[in-house]
């Protein structure tokens, strides 16, 4: 583990990427519902300022079915899946991970504590 927090080891990030995964498939079985199709997406250059609240020109309307759909593309266009791909996967895992936080085995392990709501099991 790096002591660095601020650098992350791709190797580690993999390992750890794999470990939820596999936490998400013995909560749902080989296949997951993404639910929700609309939410709000922020320019990157407005995400990360955290001195200056988003402008309504900063907001936009994504979709998970686009993401998955563009991910599903890009995968069978047989070139390989570039790095930039993992915005599109982050916005499907977003909504994926909120709706198994407050179940999964991390919470249980926290006392049964959401890191990500505060609330209990």
């Amino acid at each position: 583990m790096s002591d660095n927090h601020s650098v992350v080891l791709v190797e580690e990030l993999r390992q750890v990427f794999n470990e939820a995964l596999d936490s998400l498939r013995e909560w749902t079985g080989d296949t997951v519902g993404l639910g929700e199709d609309f939410f709000w997406s922020i320019q990157p250059e407005a995400t990360y300022d955290l001195y200056t609240p988003p402008e309504a020109d900063q907001l936009a309307l994504g979709r998970l079915s686009v993401s998955w759909d563009n991910l599903v593309r890009v995968r069978a266009s047989g070139g390989g899946v570039p790095a930039c791909a993992l915005v599109w996967i982050a916005e499907i895992l977003r909504v994926l991970g909120y709706r198994a936080s407050w179940w999964c085995s991390g919470c249980m392990a926290l006392e049964g504590r959401c890191p990500l709501h505060g609330t209990r099991r």
